[in-house]
């Protein structure tokens, strides 16, 4: 029985001890691993250093010349000159400094017989709908506004009941209404010429 007892002992020294050395690996590749980020960190340059461009006095010093940085701007615009100076025109209207002037208003001319014959003498709308919910027309214009059309809902009471219209326009020629109407019908929308209640 006596070497039983010595067994068990010396099972006993061998995990504790094993315990021990793991916890020593476990501690030695923590620190490994630490070591490693702290020197990948100061490895790499800070991210808003000027990747590979010598300041122009490091460069004077050395003796080198340096390439200019890329200007901003569209290749083929024309590079400032030193003697130039920046135009901020925008400082000219802040309050205080100036009034701004708005652009003219284009005046409308009518060229030919052509045109003059497409003009309409009142204004025309399209209905792309008439619904008794109003989630429903505002589903409509939404539906428009996201084809790049600008749509307007208007109520309306007919015979005891609220209607919610949803309608394009006013149009002044004919041919903004056929084009209108071609590019809603291509969404399968379909559109009615009405006249403005």
């Amino acid at each position: 029985m006596k070497p039983r007892k010595h067994s068990k002992a010396t099972a006993r020294r061998r995990s504790g001890g094993g315990m021990l050395v793991g916890i020593f690996v476990g501690l030695v590749l923590g620190v490994l691993c630490a070591a490693g980020v702290v020197w990948y960190i100061f490895k790499t340059p800070p991210p808003f250093s000027n990747k590979g461009q010598p300041s122009p006095s490091t460069a004077q010093q050395a003796g080198t010349t340096v390439a200019p940085l890329a200007l901003p701007g569209k290749p083929g615009d024309p590079v400032p000159q030193n003697g130039d100076k920046p135009r901020f025109d925008f400082y000219k209207i802040l309050p205080g400094n100036a009034e701004a002037i708005p652009d003219p208003k284009p005046t409308e001319v009518v060229k030919d017989k052509g045109e003059k014959e497409n003009m309409l003498k009142e204004s025309v709308y399209l209905q792309t709908g008439s619904f008794q919910n109003v989630d429903d027309a505002d589903n409509q214009k939404t539906k428009l506004a996201l084809m790049g059309v600008e749509a307007s809902v208007q109520q309306v009471m007919l015979q005891d009941r609220v209607w919610y219209r949803v309608r394009l326009g006013p149009f002044r020629k004919m041919d903004e209404v056929n084009n209108m109407r071609s590019d809603l019908a291509k969404q399968g929308i379909e559109a009615s010429l009405v006249r403005k209640d």
